[in-house]
């Protein structure tokens, strides 16, 4: 049986539950296990409910999974909070028995079957260690020494993240650690069966939080221009992007608002070189004029939508699906936009790189739907062959000064079978030409004839006529067993980081004997509507799972199709559990159990 393991640290905001979960994950990447993440805080800066989750594995994780071994629990909320999630065979470690703010129920516990772990946590950072901030560091040092988790790696972590501030303050946590170890060895007699495996051969992988992704992607891509304004959760794609893109010749530019950021990546894009922004909420709202300037100009450009709780301000730090409407149709007139979503941290990578792609093949916007969770997420990603990509990237063809052309037919908005017209660029080509928001013709001249018009308005739907039977790599599907012209049970299309969450729910569900065609497309708009009709004619159910009130690509399927899905919306700012979406399909095909 695989070995696969979730411990949850709760608590407080600002008492290192975060920085806990993170260090536990590199101890069990350390192992050679695979791992994925899901956090959660609020947006306040300090205090509210937040929490850390890690979930390890011997085998490829999907999901965060539908609860947690191991809870740590740092005051009375994070019990509350958790308490209905403590099943048979859990682990509760919890901060007492005293110097804690609670005090759980403990027969109500022994009845559950649930193991109760005392480690008085606040007290001994107060008391031993000397400062209550080490109190996530005490219990990292219990947690070693329950479950078998290397003290060296949580003590490398800690160099690594302290030694800047000076020894004294490593020492500090590591005399933390030790206090929880300690009181764990003098004071609890282990009974639980999770304890993490030896030591592994390592993979070669790197770890990734899902904005460490897409700044990644972007440098590999070639992106040379990233203009911000700071907003949450999309902030850090700057900041870890700021790290590296200078290395590469590029420029980070923090502008004066979203609406700013917008223009410089446009007038970037417009000299010649890939740009791109970040946003999330109200960002993505202010950029909507200057998107749709990219698309009447034709320049391309990546946006990427770090989606989060709305409307307005809504709920900073958390998940949600509700930006495609916004993404695809939020400008006003009819604008060619090309919308894309990854389904987990590596695809985060990967997918930037196609959106690069894809903006410099179709001379376009290219609007990457990413969220809150998803940007947090970490998980272990095999190392990718930079050169391997890099040699496969697709440059906008600009034509150069050196090249033999003839001018008076060099027209930067030439009508072409394809639609894609040739581009110049400022000191580079051997003509200018203005790139503006009013209509034009060929040769960039403002023009507002009908003629004129209709052929510009055909020539720029024309660049994305075929783009799904194009990219059809955009497309993934999981057809499981099923044979050519075999009807399953069920058909199910989901996107995004639902769409992650789905796959561990049907493959739970294809063991019980359920026969199941799934679509998991990255290209969401335009709508592939060949690839849609496929799948749901597969079955005579379609479902679609989506973390929004309103349902928007179930929307999208009806009305640019015959489909008409079953939608299962949730909207509560966290994402789905695989439980969920595996108790739907079953209430909808009916009970099946393969014998």
């Amino acid at each position: 049986m695989a070995f696969d393991l979730t411990i949850k640290f709760a608590g407080e905001g600002g008492e290192g539950v975060i920085s806990a979960g993170d260090f536990t994950m590199r101890a069990a990447t350390y192992l050679g296990l695979e791992v994925v993440t899901f956090k959660s805080f609020p947006a306040e800066i300090k205090g509210g409910y937040a929490l850390s989750q890690v979930r390890m594995s011997d085998e490829k994780i999907l999901s965060q999974g539908d609860g947690f071994q191991i809870l740590f629990a740092f005051n009375g909320e994070a019990y509350e909070v958790n308490k209905p999630l403590l099943k048979p065979g859990t682990v509760l470690v919890w901060d007492g028995p005293e110097g804690g703010d609670f005090e759980p129920e403990f027969d109500w516990l022994e009845k559950q079957g649930v193991i109760a772990y005392a480690v008085p946590m606040s007290k001994l950072a107060k008391e031993e260690v000397g400062a209550y901030i080490t109190k996530n560091m005490v219990a990292l040092g219990a947690a070693s020494e329950l479950f078998n988790i290397p003290i060296d790696v949580y003590k490398q972590q800690i160099i690594s993240k302290f030694s800047k501030k000076g020894q004294d303050v490593v020492d500090l946590n590591f005399r933390a650690l030790d206090a929880g170890i300690n009181w764990v060895k003098n004071n609890i007699k282990k009974v639980d069966p999770y304890r993490l495996p030896e030591r592994r051969p390592q993979k070669d992988v790197i770890i990734l939080e899902g904005n460490e992704a897409i700044a990644l992607g972007a440098a590999v891509a070639g992106c040379k221009v990233f203009a911000a304004y700071p907003i949450t959760p999309a902030t850090t794609v700057g900041n870890y992007l700021s790290e590296i893109i200078l290395k590469a010749n590029g420029y980070v530019y923090q502008a004066e608002d979203e609406i700013s950021s917008m223009a410089i990546v446009i007038g970037a894009s417009f000299s010649g070189v890939k740009a791109m922004t970040a946003t999330s909420g109200p960002g993505i709202s202010l950029m909507q004029e200057l998107i749709g300037l990219a698309s009447m100009a034709e320049i391309p450009c990546v946006v990427v939508d770090v989606q989060r709780g709305g409307p307005s301000t809504g709920m900073p730090t958390k998940h949600d699906q509700a930006d495609l409407y916004a993404a695809a149709i939020g400008g006003h007139g009819d604008g060619q936009r090309i919308v894309i979503a990854p389904t987990n941290v590596e695809e985060n990578f990967y997918l930037t790189i196609e959106a690069f792609n894809l903006a410099e093949r179709y001379q376009c916007p290219v609007l990457f739907l990413t969220d809150a969770s998803l940007s947090l997420r970490a998980e272990a990603v095999p190392t990718p062959n930079i050169k391997e990509i890099q040699s496969k990237l697709i440059n906008r063809p600009i034509i150069t000064k050196d090249m033999d052309v003839n001018l008076d037919e060099l027209l930067r908005y030439k009508v072409t079978d394809t639609g894609i017209s040739p581009m110049l660029a400022p000191g580079v080509s051997p003509k200018p030409y203005a790139a503006t928001g009013l209509e034009h013709g060929e040769d960039s001249s403002p023009r507002t004839r009908p003629d004129v018009r209709t052929m510009m308005m055909e020539k720029r739907f024309r660049k994305l006529k075929n783009i799904e039977d194009e990219n059809q790599h955009l497309l993934e599907w999981d057809l499981g067993d099923l044979q050519e012209g075999e009807k399953a049970d069920i058909s199910v299309i989901a996107w995004g980081l639902t769409a992650s969450i789905t796959k561990e729910a049907i493959q739970r569900l294809r063991k019980k004997g359920y026969k199941i065609a799934a679509l998991y497309p990255k290209l969401l708009y335009p709508v592939p509507v060949k690839a849609i009709e496929k799948v749901a004619s597969m079955s005579d159910i379609t479902l679609v799972p989506e973390a929004n009130y309103t349902g928007q690509f179930a929307r999208f399927i009806r009305m640019y199709t015959d489909v008409k899905p079953v939608q299962y919306n949730i909207y509560r700012g966290e994402p789905f559990i695989p439980a969920e979406i595996e108790a739907k399909i079953e209430e909808l095909v009916g009970s099946k159990v393969n014998v």
